[in-house]
């Protein structure tokens, strides 16, 4: 029952509301093809979402910077058309090294540095909702229709934890609430998992969110770029590049001429080899190790839960470390060895140590203060 005090005038408009909740009919959804809207054609489409990751020096970075330096000026790359509009990239670090990596494009593309790109000169707290409206802000009063919007990288614009899905929530909400209407592709620049090249850094609630994914992986002198997911577009097949040093034409305080890279294209790349299939005694060596966790397993320290991605949400201590005496223990136990007496030991060491080096090699295993893990 109201209170006797306030009355009621059925003539009365209705409170001030916000415009309904946009539905749109079926059918008006196949009058016609959706036609995407390429800012690189088959890499970043308009309004979409993505994230690039690497592991360190696989020129992640090296990739935004080339993409917003051809989108901002108009110029095809390599080959895939794209838009000329607005690029913002908020960096988060190699602020030295910006101008350098700029010059080296100019060299690249024959082509001065883009007016239409502009760069932060610090990180943005994506996280906090206040900072991500100001953020916002700025970018609509320099380019009130921007394309792309770089964030370089995760880590740096961040002030969550990107181990904590529900801190991810919260920085891709933002995105989605304040950059994403500006009418902008977002890019996200991150880390690769510690302990895969295979997968981004931290909660893997990031990557579906995603409507693209690319990854950035060494191998050997190369850099490939490979799409790791599309939603809606058919995924760019890997791309093999070279880092191409290239002398700026500038001369340092000591009078020496300074040099940067740009990424140089080398065509088609073949995937990246997995990983090989195990003799019989490497595997006997991985077997003893699940043995010795088992047996002797402890919860991973505090530090390797920090430094090593994927520990969260590890249930019935299937996950655990264990020393590598340990698993060394249990491992000379399959090593069978021609030798006998005291040649034995010595010979059954270093069969272990090959066995161990190459699991660690190939991504079984991990290894770190002198505890180590599977890699399943």
């Amino acid at each position: 029952m109201l209170p006797e005090s306030i009355e009621i005038d059925a003539d009365d408009p209705p409170p001030a509301s916000k415009p309904p909740f946009p539905l749109v009919s079926a059918d008006q959804l196949t009058v016609r093809p959706v036609q995407i809207q390429w800012l690189v054609s088959n890499i970043l489409e308009r309004g979409s979402l993505n994230l690039l990751f690497g592991e360190p020096a696989a020129g992640k970075s090296l990739f935004a910077l080339d993409w917003a330096f051809c989108v901002a000026s108009g110029i095809d790359w390599h080959g895939n058309r794209t838009e000329v509009a607005d690029v913002v990239i908020i960096a988060g670090e190699g602020f030295a090294g910006m101008a350098r990596r700029l010059k080296a494009l100019e060299v690249k593309y024959q082509a001065p540095a883009p007016a239409r790109l502009f760069i932060s000169q610090r990180p943005a707290n994506l996280i906090d909702g206040n900072n991500a409206q100001w953020v916002a802000d700025s970018i609509a009063v320099l380019c009130p229709r921007p394309g792309l919007i770089v964030v370089d990288t995760l880590h740096r614009n961040m002030a969550g934890d990107e181990n904590s899905s529900t801190d991810i929530a919260q920085f891709v909400a933002n995105l989605d609430n304040f950059l994403k209407p500006l009418g902008a592709a977002v890019l996200i620049v991150h880390h690769s998992g510690h302990s895969t090249q295979q997968r981004s850094r931290g909660s893997s609630s990031i990557r579906a969110a995603m409507d693209g994914e690319f990854s950035a992986t060494k191998d050997g002198g190369s850099v490939v770029l490979s799409c790791t997911e599309s939603k809606d577009f058919e995924p760019l097949k890997p791309q093999q590049f070279s880092l191409k040093p290239v002398d700026l034409g500038w001369i340092d305080d000591d009078g020496e001429p300074i040099t940067s890279i740009y990424l140089e294209h080398a065509g088609e790349a073949q995937p990246i080899t997995t990983r090989r299939k195990l003799s019989a005694r490497d595997d006997a060596i991985l077997t003893a190790l699940s043995e010795a966790i088992e047996k002797h397993g402890l919860e991973p320290t505090g530090e390797i839960r920090e430094k090593f991605a994927g520990f969260k949400g590890w249930t019935n201590g299937g996950r655990k470390i264990v020393h590598i005496d340990h698993w060394r223990e249990r491992a000379y136990k399959s090593i069978t060895v021609d030798a006998d007496g005291e040649a034995a030991g010595p010979a059954k060491k270093m069969a272990f140590k090959r066995c161990r080096d190459r699991l660690l090699n190939q991504g079984f295993t991990v290894e770190y203060g002198g505890y180590c893990w599977r890699i399943d």
